[in-house]
């Protein structure tokens, strides 16, 4: 598949995947539009300004904890309050696992983050979701430990400033032209299966 030029809106989909199959297939539980800053064989970069419209999973009842089943969550209109957000990811990193399809990118949340602030000190974050998530079956052991063995790499990588933890994005900016992305009618009322297919 080609590579989307820079400027494109894209749609980037996280579906909820269940590796117990006690759930069935594969469910959209988060989408958002993304502006292409780069993509290409080597990083994509996707930017979200603060203010866009987005789509995401709440549980019901409101206080259940991560991780959630299809029928624990509704899907609800949002927006990305918090700030802009610039995405990178790599396709040879395993911590960004994704899935390109002809609207933008599927990617799977393994629970686990590291939080990194602008002088590159860095904490754990959402530790308890992903043992919850390997208790439960929806997260294989083997998936879990590669996801935190990837966590390890990227510690030292953050700790020298090497890429993408170095300055070379730290002085981009969006193009003015650029307005906030919708979610787009071809997406309205519609779900993704895991093959990338609208249905």
């Amino acid at each position: 598949m080609p590579y989307f030029e820079t400027g494109a809106v894209v749609l980037h989909e996280m579906p909820h995947v269940d590796e117990s199959g006690r759930t069935g297939a594969p469910v959209i539980s988060d989408v958002k539009p993304m502006v292409v800053v780069e993509d290409g064989p080597d990083v994509t970069a996707l930017f979200i300004p603060a203010g866009t419209p987005t789509i995401l999973a709440r549980p019901t009842p409101r206080d259940r904890p991560k991780p959630w089943a299809p029928g624990e969550f509704e899907l609800v209109e949002s927006s990305w309050s918090r700030w802009n957000a610039l995405f990178l990811m790599r396709p040879s990193d395993w911590h960004a696992t994704w899935l390109r399809w002809q609207h933008g990118f599927l990617v799977r949340d393994l629970q686990l983050d590291l939080v990194v602030a602008p002088d590159r000190t860095w904490r754990w974050k959402d530790l308890a979701d992903l043992e919850r998530s390997v208790e439960l079956g929806v997260i294989s052991e083997p998936i879990a430990a590669r996801a935190r063995a990837e966590a390890d790499a990227v510690i030292p990588r953050i700790e020298q400033a090497l890429q993408p933890f170095d300055s070379t994005w730290l002085a981009w900016r969006p193009r003015r032209s650029w307005s906030i992305p919708t979610l787009g009618a071809h997406h309205a009322g519609q779900s993704v299966d895991w093959a990338g297919q609208v249905v």
